[in-house]
């Protein structure tokens, strides 16, 4: 019996903004409701602008601090400042993590600003 999430890869914003506007944009005229207000979401919500880098950090969070891929999606798609917000998302799942680990994965999350 196939699983249900079986051939399904979660995305950030910045891959599902860059999949979208390519394939919506051509005809704007032709969107429902619904595509249009998720165009203007992602316009509005999306931190990173490139879906390459945005997809490195993830890689990059889940190699160095063992996170799984949900965890790193959530952190580039939010793009926490700081220690006290990465917390918030981190410490159920990942208790351990000291404050040098914390200081990284900013220094991970700023190169998306770059």
């Amino acid at each position: 019996m196939p699983k249900e999430n079986e051939g399904r890869k979660p995305l950030t914003l910045a891959e599902v903004k860059a999949l979208m506007f390519t394939k919506w944009t051509a005809h704007p005229e032709a969107l429902n409701l619904d595509q249009k207000r998720l165009l203007t979401y992602l316009s509005k919500f999306t931190k990173a602008s490139d879906p390459n880098k945005a997809r490195g950090v993830v890689n990059e969070l889940m190699k160095r601090f063992n996170l799984k891929e949900e965890h790193a999606i959530i952190l580039v798609n939010i793009a926490p400042r700081t220690e006290e917000e990465l917390k918030v998302y981190l410490y159920k799942d990942y208790p351990l993590l000291g404050s040098s680990e914390y200081k990284e994965m900013l220094n991970l999350l700023r190169k998306l600003e770059e």
